[in-house]
């Protein structure tokens, strides 16, 4: 039998799934971040082979018994996804390697056509119909990166700014800011950020704080970050369904990340707004974990196998 190694190897952690031809999700495995643009080429490469080793180890597997699938953050440009592929080279792997966001929509339509939209510390659309790939946004907390948990938290550091000022409406978000940063008071912010800035996920993770000061206290400030963000994410969207031509027609549009787990200041008005446009699209969560999006890419299950798959994540949540 052939086994199946999905690998989600993103910013923070690199997630692994070992799947048989039947569907089953027979084991995974977990390792440190596989962006080789944030923690190294090196350090990516032994994290990368720790979750394959690892499986097939566990498992009494061969090289020769698994194929993998491996969507990696930071492997969008060509020149990045080569660097990486020739660094793997050598070691006996029958692999497929491609971008989170191809793992991601892989687990959305379950291998077929359609778009995914992915948001956490960072934001990207991402579609394929009939052969045809395209990608909107993506492009870093400098030069776009919309509707993300970056795009949230720093919006959110600005207008507690604003709030403080005078210059907008009075919020909770600059108590809630001065806290999540321990800071004493305004001043002791604005050196903190200064002098020892933080990482964008530390800014992404502020997205916590303003989901609930919006679902639980509704700050009408708050509210409308979250609402600005969802419309930047449903931008996403509609532009990668009209660059895919799709028209008075269903098509399957997943989404993933933290950012739409914010609650229903980002789903909702991302919903509406998409179908304003694109009234037959299909909106749903990720139907399956990106790592097992991954082992998709290699080739399509069958109709039996991807139904092993959704009991299995039944059963598992």
């Amino acid at each position: 039998m052939v086994y199946r190694i999905g690998i989600d190897g993103g910013g923070t952690k690199t997630l692994g799934v070992l799947i048989n031809e039947k569907g089953q999700i027979l084991g995974q495995k977990e390792a440190g971040p596989a962006n080789f643009l944030t923690v190294g080429l090196d350090q990516a490469i032994k994290n990368i082979e720790a979750v394959i080793y690892g499986l097939c180890k566990e498992h009494n597997l061969s090289l020769n018994d698994v194929k993998i699938g491996m969507g990696l953050a930071g492997v969008g440009r060509e020149k990045d996804k080569k660097i990486l592929t020739e660094a793997l080279s050598g070691r006996n792997f029958d692999s497929v390697i491609e971008t989170d966001a191809v793992a991601a929509l892989m687990a959305a339509t379950e291998g077929k056509d359609g778009i995914i939209v992915a948001a956490g510390t960072g934001s990207i659309a991402y579609g394929i119909r009939g052969g045809k790939q395209v990608r909107v946004g993506g492009w870093g907390y400098l030069l776009g990166d919309e509707g993300s948990g970056y795009y949230i938290g720093k919006r959110a550091m600005m207008e507690a700014c604003r709030s403080y000022d005078g210059r907008s409406k009075h919020s909770l978000l600059h108590e809630i800011v001065l806290d999540y940063f321990a800071c004493i008071n305004h001043d002791d912010f604005i050196s903190f950020i200064y002098e020892q800035p933080p990482l964008r996920q530390q800014v992404a993770d502020l997205t916590r704080k303003v989901a609930d000061v919006a679902n639980k206290k509704q700050d009408s400030l708050a509210i409308q970050i979250l609402e600005d963000a969802a419309s930047e994410l449903a931008q996403l969207a509609i532009t990668a369904a009209k660059r895919l031509d799709y028209q008075d027609e269903e098509f399957a549009l997943g989404f993933v990340g933290g950012v739409f787990r914010a609650g229903d200041h980002i789903e909702k008005p991302f919903r509406e707004k998409v179908l304003e446009v694109f009234p037959k699209a299909k909106i749903e969560p990720c139907l399956h974990h990106p790592a097992v999006g991954a082992a998709l890419m290699i080739a399509p299950l069958s109709e039996d196998a991807i139904a092993n798959l959704r009991n299995t994540k039944k059963g598992s949540d």
